[in-house]
């Protein structure tokens, strides 16, 4: 009695070295799941507006499925070779974690928001991984501490550092860290409303009204405090909302913010 035996291929996912548009990822998923690899590319792209996941996903499989021809992965023989120092892994694991955190709240245009964050993430894991053990240690230390206070208190560091002080009304501020000054005491204000937003990363912001006009002020602050119109207040996501209103039919509407710091406000 004879006995026929089917031996199916196994199949195995690839990124395939043709007919790819980047790094073969959705190629070698379409394939692999006979679907398309147009509803991959869309998917990734979708994802990479949606606050930056899919351009995280796609590294991520870059990295893990291996090219067509070769026995392993990018992730699994850099693994293999660097097996003996687990250490510089988990600190590039961290690295990738906190990337992961500024990925998630990036900003290209119209301002750069936290890419610049991303860029040196980037290339400090490059060097730590490359580079000598301490150098990338104390590097990556570093940037776990700049990382995480710039994104706790979303510093405008594009703005500027150091003081500045302004007597003509704009209807918006911005400074990165040291002391914003904006003196608008001796300022006439139309009638009606008037609206000045002051955006501040880390230091002083300092304001004076017009002492015959109305102030409706909200202000925030990340960490520090808050002195506006008799109201005082301090800690941690500070906010005060204060309206103090003259009758003179002039309103000075006031959207402050500080990440770390001081906002003051005062009449002249």
């Amino acid at each position: 009695m004879e006995t026929t035996e089917t031996i199916r291929d196994v199949r195995r996912l690839v990124r395939p070295k043709d007919d790819r548009w980047l790094g073969g990822v959705c190629r070698g998923l379409g394939a692999y799941f006979d679907l398309s690899p147009s509803l991959y590319r869309i998917a990734f792209v979708a994802l990479a507006f949606a606050g930056g996941t899919g351009i995280l996903l796609y590294a991520a499989a870059w990295l893990v499925i291996p090219e067509e021809g070769a026995a392993d992965s990018i992730a699994a023989a850099e693994l293999r070779k660097h097996r003996d120092q687990p250490r510089r892994l988990i600190g590039l694991a961290l690295l990738g974690t906190i990337g992961l955190a500024v990925l998630s709240s990036i900003r290209v245009w119209p301002s750069p928001g936290n890419f610049w964050v991303l860029a040196a993430l980037v290339i400090a894991a490059l060097a730590w991984w490359r580079g000598r053990l301490v150098i990338g240690l104390l590097l990556g230390l570093a940037l776990v501490l700049v990382a995480g206070v710039l994104l706790a208190v979303r510093v405008p560091v594009f703005s500027g550092i150091g003081d500045r002080s302004y007597t003509e009304v704009h209807s918006k501020y911005t400074l990165g860290v040291g002391r914003l000054e904006v003196d608008l005491g001796s300022a006439q204000l139309p009638k009606g409303e008037t609206f000045v937003k002051a955006t501040l990363g880390i230091g002083d912001l300092h304001v004076t009204v017009p002492r015959d006009a109305s102030v409706e002020l909200d202000a925030h602050v990340q960490a520090g405090n808050v002195a506006g119109l008799g109201q005082k207040d301090n800690g941690t996501h500070v906010h005060s909302h204060v309206v103090d209103r003259t009758g003179s039919g002039r309103v000075l509407v006031l959207d402050l913010h500080t990440g770390l710091g001081r906002i003051e406000v005062d009449r002249r």
